[in-house]
């Protein structure tokens, strides 16, 4: 019994490595599905599980949210150009106890997953866009076993300061982000990036020239050749 919703994505037999998929803000397992999908076109004996929060979106209907901001940042400061990205980063800290919560149960849901499949933590990736980018690194550095990596597409380290106490693991992050993103604002980038050397963990980041707050193909493409390459 998980504690969320999901729908899954398998690509060829035997199953030896798994992918957590987390949507992002107002969005849905179903709109990871396409992206999934192409995804497991590029992996082999990969099964890709999309968790569905749990919580209705304070700004969408029919969609979900991780945790709520609307009472955090009303006036919607972050996404607004000339936010200096320091008052950005407060924003997203005044989640900590939010995003901590759900990355508990996150852990979880990929244990289960592990379990019942017989995967390694090694062999186990967790990637997420937007507020789903968030997660999923909240999640990978409080994981008591090291991931084989770490994928935020459009995402800021988030709730850092609880995090810094809730740290205890140091996988590979690879950071991908658009040049063109006003909504997770591409200029806080280099926070995470010094965020993340700080302490102690090692990044890549693939840098998109033009291109907005949405997941693209090419995204897909290169996270599936990272995976690959893995051992």
């Amino acid at each position: 019994m998980t504690d969320f919703s999901y729908k899954i994505v398998k690509t060829s037999s035997p199953i030896d490595k798994l992918v957590v998929f987390l949507h992002g803000y107002t969005s849905n397992a179903e709109d990871i599905m396409p992206y999934a999908e192409i995804l497991a076109k590029n992996l082999c004996n990969t099964l890709i599980v999309i968790p569905e929060a749990s919580m209705t979106s304070e700004r969408k209907e029919g969609k979900k949210q991780w945790y709520a901001l609307l009472d955090i940042d009303p006036e919607r400061r972050r996404k607004q150009p000339d936010t200096p990205t320091e008052e950005i980063v407060e924003i997203y800290n005044k989640a900590g106890v939010r995003i901590s919560s759900v990355a508990k149960k996150i852990n979880r849901f990929i244990s289960q997953f592990q379990k019942k499949y017989h995967i390694s933590n090694k062999h186990t990736f967790v990637m997420g866009f937007s507020q789903g980018a968030m997660l999923a690194l909240y999640t990978g550095l409080t994981r008591r076993y090291e991931l084989g990596g770490v994928f935020p597409f459009a995402g800021i380290i988030c709730g850092k300061d609880l995090l810094e106490k809730e740290q205890v693991s140091h996988p590979e992050v690879y950071l991908f982000h658009g040049t063109d993103d006003f909504a997770v604002q591409y200029k806080t980038l280099e926070f995470t990036k010094n965020w993340l050397a700080n302490h102690h963990i090692a990044w890549t980041a693939l840098e998109y020239e033009g291109i907005a707050h949405k997941l693209i193909i090419d995204e897909m493409l290169d996270a599936a050749k990272i995976i690959n390459q893995q051992n």
